[in-house]
């Protein structure tokens, strides 16, 4: 009876979610969730509030909702947020968006960022302990004070990654959102054992992440969640 049941699961292929949260539900293909990222705030230290800002810089979803608490008491002029989920966290929230890039990424911003147009002075940018100093790194060499305020770290799950070595040889598509993701996968998964799978990541820093490992993946038009999930109807006969 039991082989029974296995066989008829497995005539589905499986997609493994590795995103934190994404409600995907098909009669087509099976789901597996499994996010590989636990976000663990951080103590912060509120000498910011003594301060006024140009803009407030905020570049993830988990960014907005952990400095929420501090955000009715911050000077500030303007928001700029890296992308519409960011966004969309924001303005649920009451507040007003300035900015947002045409490409989801810490790149994207710089590009697009109206840094020449206007006097910025000092910026706020609350963000993960190990966000990438790109953005940073360029408006301090334009001149900007940036106080970039750490208020979270990603810790590696575990538990999911477990459950993923288990399930393995039963999985058949991929998705990564992000390079951190990714490298806490492969410090727990041989890049060999990918090579007869699909993998789908969003956006271009997460493909060059998957590049370095060597592994080959598609990429959603647009870098969002549901973009990816489209991906997965429109491209694969799941």
């Amino acid at each position: 009876m039991i082989k029974s049941m296995k066989k008829n699961k497995a005539m589905k292929k499986t997609v493994l979610v590795t995103q934190t949260k994404l409600n995907v539900a098909s009669d087509r293909f099976n789901v597996m969730h499994a996010p590989l990222i636990s976000i663990q705030p951080l103590d912060v230290e509120e000498s910011f509030l003594r301060h006024e800002y140009d803009w407030l810089i905020l570049t993830s979803k988990n960014a907005v909702k952990l400095f929420l608490p501090y955000m009715k008491d911050l000077k500030f002029s303007k928001i700029g947020s890296i992308g519409e989920k960011t966004t969309e966290v924001l303005i649920n929230n009451g507040y007003t968006v300035d900015f947002e890039p045409s490409v989801y990424t810490q790149e994207g911003f710089i590009e697009d960022f109206p840094l020449h147009d206007e006097r910025i002075e000092r910026v706020l940018y609350p963000t993960s302990r190990a966000a990438r100093p790109h953005l940073k790194d360029y408006l301090e060499s334009h001149g900007v004070t940036v106080d970039k305020l750490s208020i979270y770290e990603p810790v590696d799950n575990v538990g999911s990654m477990e459950k993923i070595r288990e399930e393995m040889d039963d999985i058949d598509i991929l998705t990564f959102s992000s390079p951190s993701g990714v490298k806490v996968f492969m410090k727990y998964i041989e890049p060999e054992l990918l090579k007869d799978k699909t993998v789908i990541s969003i956006g271009a820093v997460t493909k060059e992440k998957l590049d370095q490992y060597g592994v080959p993946s598609v990429s959603p038009e647009k870098a969002t969640l549901e973009s990816m999930y489209e991906l997965i109807n429109e491209k694969f006969e799941v």
